[in-house]
């Protein structure tokens, strides 16, 4: 049996429904195509599928890294006021529907129109396509969005994301790019340096490239500003998994167990192996004067 939660309204909908499909993992400018394409239509309601958990997570059986939490991607999807959002999970049931079941799935939600990218894939093994859908429904099939001549994806935010590409990342987004996370307890070392850090918990997320960052902090509804760090701290105390920590300017307060959206501005620098911990003082002092600049011309 599918398993389907429906984020809006009542699931036993009955009206005819303009639908697209797939992750939306960070709802990119090609997702956002997507959808305001399926926005646009009067006749019918509008609806978006998407998966949890990541359908790739599901099949390796292995964490995958992602833009977003499901939580980050529903709240950004309330902003183009869909009549529908539906959250599949995807299992064993969903993911060996054959090309008519997933059909005729399709066809119990009322769906008559279909907003799709041109490589859509559907059904057991990625089966079924375009064509085996357009006997079936309207099929709108909505053009690539292009950045610097590839085509925009999740992997090319991600990849961007990685080289620290923070501005091109941005633009691909729309937004910064930003992760939420729960503040857990480090080995307090940013205290012996004159900067005590929160340690985020990043979970599942994609982390950018190793180095520092100019970021903003949302916390409590109020917005803060700072340097986070993300690395295995070569200088003092390595760690195997990199860490994701932020410095708070001007913040005097007990962050423990509290969640924070971290958002990255800008990269920095690269992550550096220093001499002596005084030498790591001198960069963190840099390091903060570089930011604070940055800060101030935007």
């Amino acid at each position: 049996m599918i398993k389907i939660k429906d984020v809006y309204n009542k699931i036993n909908n009955t009206e005819p429904v303009t639908l697209t499909i797939g992750n939306f993992d960070g709802i990119h400018l090609g997702h956002q195509s997507l959808i305001l394409k399926t926005t646009s239509y009067q006749d019918t309601k509008s609806a978006l599928m998407t998966f949890d958990p990541h359908p790739v997570s599901f099949l390796t059986k292995k964490p995958h890294a992602q833009l977003m939490s499901v939580i980050d991607k529903i709240d950004c999807l309330n902003a183009f006021h869909l009549d529908f959002i539906w959250m599949v999970t995807f299992d064993d049931a969903f993911a060996s529907l054959t090309i008519e079941a997933f059909i005729d799935y399709l066809k119990s939600l009322h769906v008559k129109r279909l907003v799709l990218g041109k490589d859509a894939r559907f059904g057991q093994y990625g089966a079924g396509g375009i064509e085996d859908l357009k006997p079936h429904f309207e099929v709108v099939v909505i053009n690539e969005e292009i950045y610097d001549h590839i085509r925009i994806s999740s992997s090319l935010v991600k990849t961007r994301l990685s080289q620290g590409d923070i501005q091109v990342a941005k633009a691909l987004l729309s937004r910064n790019y930003r992760i939420y996370g729960q503040v857990v307890h480090g080995n307090h070392l940013g205290r012996t340096l004159g900067y005590p850090t929160a340690n985020i918990e990043y979970g599942d997320y994609h982390i950018p490239k190793l180095g520092v960052y100019a970021v903003g902090i949302l916390y409590q509804q109020k917005w803060y500003y700072g340097m986070a760090n993300i690395g295995h701290n070569p200088t003092i105390n390595y760690q195997e998994k990199p860490r994701l920590e932020v410095y708070i300017f001007d913040f005097d307060g007990n962050l423990y167990g509290k969640h924070l959206a971290l958002e990255f501005y800008d990269y920095i620098r690269s992550e550096k192996k220093f001499d002596s911990k005084e030498h790591l003082i001198s960069q963190l002092q840099s390091d903060e004067l570089a930011v604070r600049k940055l800060l101030s011309q935007t």
